[in-house]
């Protein structure tokens, strides 16, 4: 008995690690979910941008100037995704995206799990941060020394 339950250990945990792996790269799916309403809500124009902000958007520190950047940022991501189509966005996960590509983030001690980078055909779009199941971030800045991290509001 205990040397064929070491030989399934031996079969099934290699597949266990690899299934937490998938897991891990991807979270537990509701930060991509969360990114992915974000996104669609943004593409319709018929959703007004002050109801994205209040319902999808985490605002620690609110105040009039704050609002104006956040709706003035979500109006310029607006119209960048109308000159897209919105199903060819890729959603990819921190763990996806190659080393080359995430060298230069510091998470800050942020959950990197949280992190969502959008491509379309290959290139950058936009970066989102989710926290609590909203976007605690839309804003992925250079903080100096070539390093970039996101700014939450």
């Amino acid at each position: 008995m205990g040397k064929q339950l070491l030989f399934l250990l031996t079969i099934i945990l290699p597949f266990m690690s690899m299934a937490q792996t998938a897991k891990g790269s991807t979270g537990d799916g509701k930060s991509m979910d969360v990114a992915r309403t974000f996104i669609n809500e943004l593409a319709d124009f018929d959703t007004p941008l002050d109801v994205i902000l209040s319902e999808r958007v985490i605002v620690n520190h609110p105040n009039d100037e704050l609002y104006d950047y956040l709706e003035a940022s979500l109006q310029e991501i607006r119209i960048n995704l109308s000159l897209k189509n919105v199903d060819e966005i890729q959603y990819k996960t921190f763990h996806e995206l190659p080393r080359k590509e995430v060298r230069d983030i510091d998470p800050e001690g942020m959950n990197i799990d949280n992190m969502v980078f959008l491509y379309y055909k290959n290139r950058l779009l936009t970066s989102i941060y989710v926290e609590n199941g909203k976007i605690a971030s839309f804003t992925l800045v250079s903080k100096g020394n070539e390093m970039a991290h996101f700014v939450t509001y």
